[in-house]
């Protein structure tokens, strides 16, 4: 939202080497629509795993999705990946509006900023994926466990 509102600021037109911000903002836009695909994709993930919690009666309709209980075998193999991606061109895109700041070709306030967040958000992505992958697999290798155990007693 902060970075929309900067951006906002940022004047392009009629500014020497205009060729070169209004790639920057192409390839934000760009990165502002894979964005929005794998907001689908983690919308129709929770929407499955909510809709097998509810078909095996542990939630109802207006709970929230928690843990590895339910879900859809495989859907995490299309959405992890999507997601390193968007977070990689995210820092390429943020890498890039820096380089155009401190070679001289724009060095204007908003391109640093919105390049510094760009790369910032990247790496805060990046890690919270990941730890959030590692919980996930904790925890099915914790219910493999449990129901092992089970089996045996």
């Amino acid at each position: 939202m902060i970075m929309a509102l900067v951006s906002l600021t940022w004047e392009i037109k009629g500014q020497p080497d205009c060729a070169k911000k209004q790639r920057g903002v192409q390839l934000f836009l760009q990165w502002a629509m894979m964005q929005g695909v794998a907001m689908l994709l983690q919308n129709g993930y929770q929407r499955q795993r909510l809709y097998t919690r509810i078909a095996l009666g542990k939630a109802k309709r207006m709970d929230v999705v928690w843990g590895e209980t339910a879900g859809v075998d495989g859907q995490l193999w299309l959405l992890c990946p999507i997601l390193f991606i968007l977070q990689g061109f995210e820092a390429y895109v943020g890498l890039l509006l820096l380089r155009t700041a401190f070679v001289g070709v724009a060095s204007e306030w908003q391109v640093i900023f919105c390049g510094l967040l760009l790369v910032v958000m990247a790496i805060g992505n990046f890690q919270n994926t990941v730890q959030t992958l590692l919980v996930k697999s904790r925890f099915k290798a914790k219910m493999k466990r449990t129901k092992s155990k089970q089996r045996l007693n």
